[in-house]
Order: structure tokens, then sequence, then C-alpha cells
């Protein structure tokens, strides 16, 4: 048993005082118990993690300049019939003679992606996409306007398949939704690019229009050279806790074209949603296409607000993109695995009936807003539909299947306005437009009914299939791999933290390699090893201020990954980070009142537990108004401990206390830690000195080369084997 503490001693740190030797009631001080922390419920959010933003920024922004054109030639219209005295015929040939070779090409561009280096395809797509914009506009005759239109769909294809593998091997498999929700926005970019096309041609001519866009186009495409190249597959053979660094050999890799894509097709979900987008993009080609003069004709809008009106479709689709990114990650966070086509098949299922009521009702200000909603509804579908096809089509053929995917729905979009054409000369166009709305209903109900059944069974065949090729490559590597991960007991309630493989770099230089552990509920834990292993990293890849790479943290049954650090506070979990962990310009009470960020508002409460601080630390009521900066080491660490008492933490991580404190301050600290598990507290402690942890620690845990290793309870750790394992020794 270990003797209670009482007061303060010569050194001023003074302690909690615990009624017993094993700390389970607290005598004093329960208002800093974790259970008095009000925990109110909350909607965590995540961030983007497992790499940089930035990849996924370049390709949303190429996605937009390429969108663009498509969008600018119909603006200058009218200047070109001016100018070249062509018929309306001629102008729908540029139009169709685009969208023909786009077509044809988006096929073979596939294959490239799954073949060749994706970001160098980018590049010299995108770059010979500038130098083809730069001839449109250098043409001098119909001849040589409709030939660079016809070059310019060649290079059109480099982006959409290839950008989507990209994409689903930079980021993490768990938010590809969120991702791909992102990069679909580059669509929608691309309409807001088109007043200031208009506006340049009307000022300096049609042609300064092409000069303009053709600039980004060469900046974006210098940029894409520099992209790294993912390894294919890494972030999928990654959430399996395979090495994502090294591609094994697939037979996908050399297939020919024709059997890669009846693979593609004999995936159940992926035909699924072909057949569902097919259906949706006959709807979606007749909005685009026929809204404005819907909006003129019963509503009496002038073109001009008609135009306008149709930027709510831009505006809805937008947020639709990015919301049906968030909502299907934190679902499948939940433990839906097909949350993606879930949320996919209700979107689609919502726009009929939403649809239906905006070309029935009379009321313009009502349509206009259900116009917006449903437009939310309408395009929510296409990104977690692309997470979806990611997730169930090897990432050997994920590029093919993008093309195929973009194909139809280039066909079916394409005929849309045709057919609409058609119902209306037939009935009337409110009556068209009823008649098509059903099919988006129809596209949502083919999701629910026959892609949920399917896309768990074929997620697991391409997880199965990687493992095998993995293992056909390295089989001993991944025997080992996977007997470690059935050894982490991730559902285990005893447990509440729990690092499940998880990797980071600084760098080039890699700090955590599938780091995996499990701290019990309760008690002190201590965490022990050489400099430069791995320890001060967990904690803060625990804490949020790092994001790992890849694998899961568990708090509570919660995944972190992503939670931002002050949500992380909020769940109960406080990092006393290393060194002199003070605000050294703000004063002591300032220091202090930060730690109740969680309960800022509960004023009774921060008064109660400021008294009982400063109970604990006496020295420090004189000092409320002094700067921290100003104060000895050992009374900075008093502040920084103090104001983590303040949080009330469920989980409290704390990291290399003793670093550059005599040895008495240092020990009375340790022991206040180590008495914090009387609270409900439970304690991560980073501790250089082995007899100093092994006093205050219930159980031990080491760390070398990034890798943890759990020693068991200190009773049954012999202090000379644990110098032993520091010094890179075997224990004898």
């Amino acid at each position: 048993m270990r003797p209670a503490i009482d007061q303060a001693n010569d050194t001023g740190a003074a302690t909690l005082r615990v009624s017993d030797g094993y700390g389970h009631d607290v005598a004093a001080h329960g208002s800093l118990s974790p259970s008095r922390t009000p925990r109110e419920d909350f909607q965590v959010t995540r961030r983007l993690v497992g790499s940089t933003r930035w990849p996924l920024i370049l390709l949303t922004a190429v996605y937009a300049i390429n969108v663009s054109d498509q969008y600018l030639l119909p603006t200058i219209f009218p200047l070109l019939k001016q100018e070249f005295g062509l018929s309306d015929t001629s102008l729908g040939v540029l139009s169709s003679s685009y969208l023909a070779v786009v077509t044809i090409l988006t096929v073979p561009f596939g294959t490239l992606a799954d073949r060749y280096t994706r970001t160098r395809i980018i590049a010299w797509g995108t770059a010979a996409w500038g130098v083809t914009m730069i001839w449109t506009g250098m043409a001098r005759g119909y001849i040589s306007l409709l030939a660079s239109r016809m070059a310019l769909g060649a290079w059109d294809p480099c982006d959409n398949p290839t950008s989507q593998s990209l994409l689903a091997d930079y980021y993490p498999v768990g938010q590809r939704s969120k991702v791909m929700s992102v990069y679909q926005t580059g669509q929608l970019i691309g309409v807001l690019f088109v007043p200031i096309a208009a506006a340049m041609a009307t000022q300096w001519g049609w042609r300064s229009a092409f000069y303009f866009f053709s600039l980004p186009a060469f900046v974006v495409a210098l940029l894409a050279w520099r992209l790294s190249e993912p390894v294919r597959g890494e972030q999928d053979r990654r959430e399996q806790n395979l090495d994502g660094a090294v591609q094994p050999p697939s037979a996908y890799d050399t297939m020919g074209a024709r059997d890669a894509y009846k693979a593609v097709l004999r995936t159940p979900t992926f035909t699924v949603a072909l057949v569902s987008s097919a259906l949706g993009s006959v709807f979606f080609g007749s909005i685009g296409a026929w809204a404005p003069t819907f909006f003129v004709r019963y509503h009496d809008l002038s073109v001009s607000q008609a135009a306008t009106a149709l930027t709510l479709l831009a505006v809805g689709g937008l947020t639709g993109a990015l919301l049906s990114g968030v909502i299907a990650d934190r679902l499948t966070y939940s433990g839906h695995p097909s949350a993606r086509i879930m949320v996919a098949g209700v979107a689609r299922l919502l726009t009929f009936p939403l649809f239906y009521l905006t070309f029935t009702t009379g009321n313009t200000p009502v349509m206009l807003v259900l116009f917006s909603l449903a437009a939310l509804t309408l395009i929510a579908p296409q990104a977690v539909l692309n997470a979806a096809r990611a997730d169930v089509l090897h990432p050997s053929l994920r590029g093919r299947g993008t093309a195929l995917d973009a194909v139809v729905q280039s066909v079916f979009a394409a005929g849309a306005p045709l057919l609409l054409g058609i119902l209306a000369d037939a009935t009337t166009l409110r009556t068209g437009f009823l008649i098509l709305a059903p099919l988006a209903g129809i596209a949502g109900a083919i999701l629910l009914v026959a892609g949920l059944p399917t896309y768990v069974r074929d997620e697991r065949r391409v997880r199965e299939l990687l493992v095998e090729e993995a293992r056909a490559a390295d089989p001993d590597a991944v025997d080992a791999i996977l007997v470690r991960d059935r050894a982490v007991p991730v559902a285990d309630p005893d447990h509440l933290l729990v690092i499940d493989g998880i990797d980071f770099s600084y760098g080039a230089i890699q700090v955590l390699f599938g780091t995996s552990c499990a701290i019990p509920r309760g008690g002190c834990h201590a965490l022990v090893g050489r400099n430069g292993v791995g320890k001060s990293t967990l904690l803060n890849a625990v804490a949020g201020l790092v994001d790992p790479e890849r694998g899961r943290i568990l708090y509570e049954g919660i995944d972190l990954v992503g939670v931002p650090p002050e949500q992380r506070v909020r769940l109960g979990i406080t990092l006393m980070a290393g060194g002199r962990s003070t605000f050294p310009s703000l004063s002591v009470h300032d220091n202090l009142w930060i730690g109740s960020f969680p309960f800022c508002n509960d004023h009774k409460l921060l008064g109660e537990r400021l008294g009982a601080v400063l109970e604990v630390f006496p020295q420090l009521s004189s000092r409320l108004h002094q700067t921290a900066g100003t104060l000895s080491g050992g009374e900075q660490q008093m502040v920084a401990l103090g104001r983590a008492l303040m949080a009330g933490p469920q989980l409290l991580l704390v990291d290399e206390l003793s670093l550059g404190l005599a040895p008495v301050v240092t020990r009375d600290l340790l022991e206040v830690v180590g008495r914090l598990s009387g609270l409900g507290t439970t304690v991560v402690i980073v501790e250089q000195s082995v007899p100093v942890a092994l006093e205050v620690a219930d159980t031990v845990f080491f760390m070398d080369r990034g890798e943890v290793s759990s020693l068991g309870p200190v009773a049954d750790v012999r202090e000379d084997a644990l110098v032993e394992r520091m010094m890179g020794r075997s224990p004898s």
C-alpha cells in the first residue's frame, strides 16, 4: 500500500489527500473528480487525415479548370455566331463534337490510369489542355475552331479516372467519402468561372477568355508533375495493417482491357451503381438544359432571372456533395459498413418528391426553396458512390471503373434534353418533368434494394484479395501481421484506450510502426523507453496534435482519427505536454482557467476547482496574477499540472514531467499524478527515470523502435531488467 499524502512539503508541491493507499475513495477535493466534469453531448467532427490536403486541393482545382470549358463555350455562342456567321447547327456541332471525343477517349484514359504513373498523366494532359485552349483562341475560321474543340476533348478525360484513383490511394479508406465529396465540388466550382469568362469576352473579345483559362492549366500541370505518386492500393493495404509502401504483383496489372472491363462489370455493387447512375443522369441532364425554360414559362421569370435561379443548382449541389461525404463517413465510423450506398440511395429517393413538389407548386419563392433542396439531394449521391466504387474495385481496376461510369453517365445525360423536349412537345414541359422525375426515385430504390446486400460482400472480397496478393509476395510478414492484429483487444470494455496499428512519420522519417497497445480503465500506467523511440509522438497522437497515417485510436469505443484536439478535451482527454507546459505570457490564474475549457460556463464548478487546485498547490495562491513565464521550473510544472486538474480529465496524458526539474520536485509532482487514480482519472505517464516510473505506476509499458509491449503490473517488473531493456540489451 502507498502511504497517504497530505500537506505541502518544503518544495511547495502539495498533493491530494487520499483516504486509503489504493486511492479508490477521495476524502478531499472531490470537485476535481472527472465524474463532476460536465460531458454534454455534441456532434464529433473529423478532419481530413492520412496525407496533406495539398493533393486534394490540387486535383479539385484540375477538375474545376477542365470542367469550366464545358460552360465557357455556350457562354460565347453569340460572339462566335457574330464573328464567323455560324448557324445554330454549326454551334451545336462544336459542342457535340467535343462531347463525342471526350466520351470515346475516356475509356483509354481509364486504362492508362490503371497502368502508368497517374500524376504524370494529369500533368501532361492538363498542359496539353492549356495549349489547346490557346489554339482555340487563335482560331481564324470554323474548321480550325472545330479541330481545336475536338483536340480539347481528347485531353479532358485525363482528369477524372486518374484523379479518383489517386485520391483513393492518398487518403484513408475511412475518409474516402469526404475526400470524394470535396473533389466533386470542382465540377460545381467550374460553374463559378462562367461570369468571369463572360465579362472578359464582352470586354476584350471571346479569345481573351480562352487565353486566360489556359494560364491556370499550365500552373496546375506543373504542380501536378511535382506530386508524389502514391503506391497503388496503399490505403487499402494500410487499412488491414499490411505494408502500404509495397505493391505486390496482381493479375489485374497485366490484364487486357476487355478482360479488365469484364471484371469490373462482374462486380455486382459496381453494376448496380452504374444502372442507378444512368437513370439519375437522364433526369440530371434534363434539369440542366430545361430548368431555365421552366422558370420562364411557369413562373414568369426573365431570362436573366432564370439563369440566376439556375445557380441554385450549383449552390444546392455544392452543399449536397459536401454533406453526403460527411454523413457517409460518420455513419461508417458508427458501425454501418454500407453507409455509402445507403446515403446515396436515400438521397435519390428524396430527389423524386422534392422535384415533384418543385414542378407542381405555383408559388415562386417556395419553388426556388424546393429547387435548392432538390438540387442538394440530386448531386449528393455522386461523391459517395465514387467512394463506394473505389471500395469494391481492386486498386488496379479503379481507373477503368471510373471511366466506364463516366461514359455511361455522359451518354444518358446527353440524350436527356432531347427526350424531355419530345415529351414536352407531346404534353407540356411540366408534364415532361413529372414523367422523368420518378427515375430519380427508381435509381435510389435500385441502390437500396440491390446495392446494400452486395456492397459488404464485394468490399470484403477486395480486402481478401489484397491480403492474398500480399501473402503471395511475403507470406511470413503477412501472417505475423494477422496474428498481431488478432491480439489487439479492440472491443474490450475494460480498456479505456485502445491504440490499433498506427503509423506516423515526420516527413521521410517514420517514428511509429504499427503501434498497438491497450490501456486499462483506471490506474496509472507508465510508458518507458529510450529517447527518440516515439513516446511523445504517441501521446500527441492520442491528444490529436498529430494525425496517424494509418490505424485507429479508440477511446471509450470512439474512433478518434480526425477528431480535433479541442473536441478530445471535451471527451475527457487532457495532455500535459513535455517541458514547461504553460502559456508564459499569461498569468497563473489565466493558465489555470484555460483548463476549464470543457465547462467554462459553469462558474460554480470552476470556482470550486480553482480553490481545490490552490489547496493542492498553495504556493500558487500568492502568484495568481504573476505571469507564468517568470516562475521557476518547478512552479511552472505545478501550473501545468493544476491546469490539467482543472479539466477533470477521464484520461490524463503526462509527458516528461521531470524534464529539467530537481529530483525532489519531480518526486512530489509525480506522487500527485499517481494519486489521480483516486479521483477516477486514468493516467498514462511518460518518464525517463525507471525508479520513479516504477514507484508511481500500476502497470508498465515499454516502447522501442515505435512499437509498444506490455510488461504487466509493476509488481512483476524488475528494475534491473527494465534498465537492461532501456540500454538495448535483452534482460537477463
